[in-house]
């Protein structure tokens, strides 16, 4: 695993930061204060000693506590923190913040010492709403009345829990079902009908704005990853 040499970030007391995305895939080590992390995969309580590795185009937002928070950051040739996000908690802080400042080359070993933390806490109603946003092409009012909630309730929730609206949080989980199609050469036609775009033009419209990049560069880039990390994973 490749790293760049880390750089801190400080953030002041209540601070918001909107849902934004990042290109490269890096990794976050809180050191003091606390932020919640809002995405697509849920709200992350990042305390002291949360470990935090966002793939590639990972959309997020954060809201910092009352203390703000100061977090090492370190960004990663490529992305090799794996398609999903992953969230973990140091054993020694002291040597974590060691490893983003001074010996990055020793990232993956801090990782493989680490405990994964808790999962996200989400009401009950959510993980079937979730589920039929991504798979299901019924609209977000429909969801909401399955689920006995209201519309604005849901939405309210979700932008607290995720960082965005349920519309916004579903072309979101479609944009990354459909990141995870181009890597095994999936037609584009095919990788739009399965993940619930209208059409080819649809999807590439959509990754655009997502990424910056057309379906055809990204998949290129995400090929050149995975021939760049074979060797390492065989070993």
């Amino acid at each position: 695993m490749h790293a760049h040499t880390g750089f801190e970030t400080r953030h002041d007391a209540r601070d918001v930061l909107r849902t934004h995305r990042h290109d490269g895939a890096y990794a976050a080590l809180v050191i003091d204060g606390s932020h919640v992390e809002a995405s697509a995969d849920g709200p992350v309580d990042c305390v002291p000693g949360t470990l935090v590795l966002h793939p590639r185009w990972h959309a997020h937002g954060n809201r910092f506590g009352r203390l703000g928070a100061k977090v090492a950051n370190l960004d990663l040739d490529g992305d090799l923190v794996g398609e999903s996000l992953r969230v973990l908690r140091v054993h020694d802080a002291k040597d974590a913040f060691a490893v983003f400042t001074r010996a990055p080359h020793r990232l993956g070993e801090l990782i493989a010492s680490c405990r994964a933390a808790p999962a996200p806490t989400l009401q009950s109603w959510q993980h079937a709403f979730l589920r039929e946003l991504e798979g299901g092409d019924d609209d977000i009012a429909s969801l909401a009345r399955q689920a006995g909630v209201s519309l604005a309730h849901a939405s309210r929730t979700f932008v607290r829990s995720h960082g965005m609206p349920p519309q916004l949080l579903r072309r979101e989980l479609r944009c990354r079902r459909a990141l995870r199609l181009l890597a095994d050469g999936t037609p584009l036609a095919d990788i739009a009908a399965t993940t619930g775009f209208a059409d080819q033009a649809h999807l590439t419209r959509t990754l655009r704005a997502a990424t910056g990049a057309p379906p055809s560069r990204l998949r290129r880039q995400i090929k050149s990853v995975q021939d760049a990390t074979a060797p390492a994973a065989l070993q």
